[in-house]
């Protein structure tokens, strides 16, 4: 089955003032070794410190902590307080293989977020190299 099962090419373009990927799934955010040390440098504190005041073990897996239960700890009137390192999780939206792999699927993100249908077109082939960490082309 392919990963990628809506139709294609795909239009999408982050809309001013829209921070709704950064409230999805409560503000669940993976993050990994090399954006620990991304965001700490960026914050100009320690790895320690990041690790300590903004991440948490859930299910076994590092992730930033939630600001409220809902939002991501970097959200910040309705910006990423981080955007320039922001973690890859954050970079890919909303090209996430588990977002593309079922049409009713992508139907729910649509509703989600509203750059879906506007600004640049992306290929399949371009949504597949996103999958690898390919960050989206977007400005905030």
């Amino acid at each position: 089955m392919s990963r990628i099962n809506v139709p294609t090419p795909i239009r999408f373009e982050c809309q001013k003032g829209c921070a709704n990927c950064c409230k999805i799934s409560d503000g669940f955010v993976l993050i990994r070794e090399k954006e620990v040390k991304e965001i700490s440098k960026f914050l100009k504190i320690s790895e320690t410190e990041f690790l300590k005041e903004y991440t948490q073990i859930k299910k076994g897996i590092l992730s930033l902590i939630d600001h409220d239960g809902k939002d991501c700890i970097f959200l910040k009137d309705e910006k990423c307080s981080v955007y320039p390192v922001r973690p890859i999780q954050c970079q890919t939206y909303p090209f996430w293989p588990q977002n593309l792999k079922a049409l009713r699927r992508w139907y729910y993100v649509e509703e989600d977020c509203p750059g879906i249908g506007k600004g640049r077109t992306y290929t399949k082939e371009e949504i597949e190299e996103i999958f690898t960490g390919k960050p989206v082309n977007s400005e905030k």
